[in-house]
């Protein structure tokens, strides 16, 4: 497989899966309210450090290749800035992959972020 493709796939995947795993732990803390103790508070906190690992690997994989937090920033800011309330951004059409909650956007636009330095920094990240 071509080496840019490649790093275009990996950035798409550390681009969606944080979004993925955000939103599974959004629905399993619904879960947690719902059942009264009955599903484990620890899913949740699981989903989010499992969304933190994937967004470590994403600036990692920077060092080698800026490629791929390059991606993954633009699928995370693609998803996010629809759900900005200012000028153009709330123009733009609404994504259904991303939580509703205000803390997953705050999560999200971190892991942006982090993406973006990890590929404006390149090796010396």
């Amino acid at each position: 497989m071509n080496e840019r493709l490649r790093s275009i796939l990996l950035g798409v995947g550390v681009g969606v899966v944080p979004l993925l795993l955000l939103d599974l732990a959004r629905i399993l803390d619904d879960a947690v309210a719902a059942d009264g103790g009955d599903t484990s508070v620890w899913w949740p906190v699981a989903s989010y450090l499992a969304a933190g690992a994937v967004a470590a690997f994403g600036i990692g994989a920077g060092r080698k290749d800026r490629l791929v937090p390059t991606a993954g920033a633009v699928i995370l800011l693609l998803v996010v800035l629809p759900t900005v309330p200012i000028g153009m951004a709330a123009r733009l059409p609404s994504l259904p992959l991303l939580p509703a909650a205000a803390a997953s956007q705050a999560v999200v636009f971190a892991i942006a972020g982090a993406y973006v330095y990890a590929a404006v920094r390149g090796p010396k990240a």
